[in-house]
């Protein structure tokens, strides 16, 4: 998503145009978060757990939208996303353009309560949340430029561990 607007499937050999000309979305944190991604869904359906995933790093949203494309959520929301070799080539050839999902996670995203634009306020929004429904089990991510900000810092201060 990040890399191709051609050839997903990769049945011909890769060529120059198959490469977007304008990289968005960040490679070095979507493995990082798939990998948790993937474990939270095996914890949630093993232990049918009320959990949410609140992401921090922004631009990883191409991660989260390929998970919920792989899994159906994304095509349950967004019919034009199916999970064909049609909606594959939608998410990736509108991905981070106009009319298409953004570079990070925002309202669109399914399953989003936090806005990934603005680096700093997933560990606030995590705490908000769990504040509201203290049932609620809330897997928050914070990225590498995250833990750097001043609303990140309060809150780990407020709590005691900063």
């Amino acid at each position: 998503m990040i890399f191709l607007q051609d050839n997903a499937y990769l049945k011909r050999e890769l060529k120059f145009d198959d490469i977007k000309p304008r990289l968005l979305g960040h490679w070095g944190t979507c493995p990082g978060l798939t990998f948790v991604y993937s474990h939270l869904n095996y914890l949630i359906c093993k232990h049918d757990l009320d959990m949410i995933y609140v992401v921090g790093p922004g631009h990883g949203a191409p991660a989260i939208l390929t998970a919920l494309w792989m899994e159906g959520s994304l095509e349950r929301f967004y019919p034009d996303y199916s999970r064909d070799t049609k909606g594959l080539t939608k998410l990736i050839t509108t991905f981070s353009t106009t009319g298409g999902f953004s570079s990070h996670i925002n309202a669109e995203t399914p399953g989003a309560i936090h806005e990934g634009g603005e680096l700093g306020y997933a560990l606030s929004v995590s705490f908000g949340a769990v504040m509201d429904k203290p049932d609620l089990i809330v897997t928050c991510i914070i990225g590498d430029g995250e833990a750097e900000s001043g609303p990140t810092a309060t809150v780990l201060a407020r709590i005691r561990i900063y």
